[in-house]
């Protein structure tokens, strides 16, 4: 069996909530945990049509970052952390996972 490479950490997304909301709920979620997004795009087009892909850093020079990817056809969000990543991104995963969750909330 292969060895996974990266760990998945799931959001809970309220009924009804839409790319637009979870665009906004994401940039505060990314400002209140101390992040800043460095890059919006998509993911894997064949395996995740029309998903929304970010990364989140703390400092432009500082090595490492955190993935999220939100998948409207099955109404998936997760943060993707890479097992090589440093151990700020390790420790920010608790954080942003708090403020993610806090966001996604306030839209119900």
């Amino acid at each position: 069996m292969k060895e996974k490479k990266s760990d998945d950490y799931y959001v809970e997304l309220p009924n009804g909530i839409t790319k637009k909301q979870i665009m906004s709920a994401v940039e505060k979620a990314a400002a209140d945990a101390g992040l800043y997004i460095s890059h919006i795009g998509g993911y894997s087009r064949k395996k995740y049509p029309n998903a929304v892909h970010w990364h989140f850093k703390r400092d432009a020079k500082e090595v490492g970052l955190l993935d999220a990817t939100y998948w409207d056809v099955k109404s998936l969000f997760w943060l993707m952390i890479r097992h090589s990543e440093p151990k700020w991104v390790k420790d920010m995963v608790p954080v942003l996972l708090r403020e993610l969750n806090r966001q996604m909330s306030k839209t119900s």
